[in-house]
């Protein structure tokens, strides 16, 4: 049976082994050898950080995005460039188990993108900006993600080497009297074990929650195959000339065609809906047209 030791080593370099177990290990290892630095940090990467000092190696870097329910995530544009660089970074402070599992998925559905909500506090600031209520957020590539448990996994590795070089392996699951005196006169100081920056990150602004980008319209396929339902049968109801009732039941038919496939393409939903949007909104004075519109809007969170 290998030792706990050997497990951290074994793990660190199986790129396919979860880094969320490998940080349990790491935090069984450091509390049975009392080595709280390491204990600790295990815990905060496992919990989130929530109100403890995030350290540089989980500052993430991303485009600033608002999302404009007729054209997606757009650019978010700004005159003062230190204004732009400090909304452009944000602490990922969420436990590693979250991100994990975000990036397991990307990789799946083959998205590359995520959008990270600021602050409440931030967030109103950019919607009172921009002058209109749309949902600003961080578009950070899975990299900046990839990156982090990289870093993890890495420190982790060099860790368990010094450990072994310091005479301290194990057995199993336990560690002789002589290795535990051995780990608690020595000094095991976590930064030492990072590459850059792993002191206090100065970003001040906090992740709050993380999205993979383009997941709106699939995370409401089935609220859309209603809205397309409601639609087929309103038609005849809506004053609309006879042209635009074509290419309004043509849109329909596509809706439902996409909505249907075991691989929705937003860019197709997005035009259609915003064609559709356009016909109802051409109905003016409609009751119909008008719940309409709410119902598409909801789809959106509008």
């Amino acid at each position: 049976m290998p030792s706990l030791i050997e497990e951290l080593q074994r793990d660190s370099l199986n790129q396919q082994a979860s880094v969320t177990q490998l940080v349990q290990k790491c935090l069984v290892v450091a509390t049975k050898l009392g080595i709280d630095e390491f204990a600790n940090w295990s815990r905060l990467e496992l919990d989130g950080y929530k109100e403890a000092e995030v350290p540089g190696y989980r500052v993430v870097r991303g485009q600033p995005q608002v999302f404009n329910p007729y054209r997606g995530h757009q650019p978010l544009h700004f005159g003062d460039l230190k204004q732009a660089e400090r909304l452009s970074e944000m602490n990922f402070n969420q436990p590693i188990g979250e991100l994990e599992h975000e990036l397991r998925h990307a990789e799946k559905t083959g998205l590359g993108d995520f959008q990270v909500l600021y602050p409440p506090a931030v967030e109103k600031l950019l919607r009172n900006a921009i002058r209109f209520n749309l949902q600003p957020s961080l578009n950070v590539n899975a990299s900046q993600f990839r990156r982090i448990l990289d870093a993890v996994r890495k420190a982790v590795l060099e860790w368990s080497l010094r450990l072994e070089s310091d005479g301290i392996t194990g057995e199993g699951m336990s560690f002789s009297r002589e290795e535990k005196e051995t780990a608690q006169s020595t000094t095991y100081h976590i930064k030492n074990f990072f590459q850059g920056n792993v002191d206090r990150s100065q970003i001040q602004i906090e992740a709050v929650s993380t999205t993979q980008s383009q997941s709106t319209l699939e995370l409401n396929i089935s609220r859309l195959r209603d809205v397309v339902k409601v639609l087929k049968v309103s038609v005849d109801e809506l004053p609309l000339s006879a042209e635009l009732k074509a290419e309004l039941l043509a849109e329909i038919q596509t809706l439902e065609s996409q909505s249907n496939s075991p691989k929705p393409k937003e860019s197709i939903l997005r035009e259609s809906l915003d064609s559709v949007r356009r016909i109802l909104e051409g109905a003016a004075g409609s009751l119909v047209a008008s719940g309409l519109l709410n119902q598409i809007n909801a789809l959106f969170g509008l």
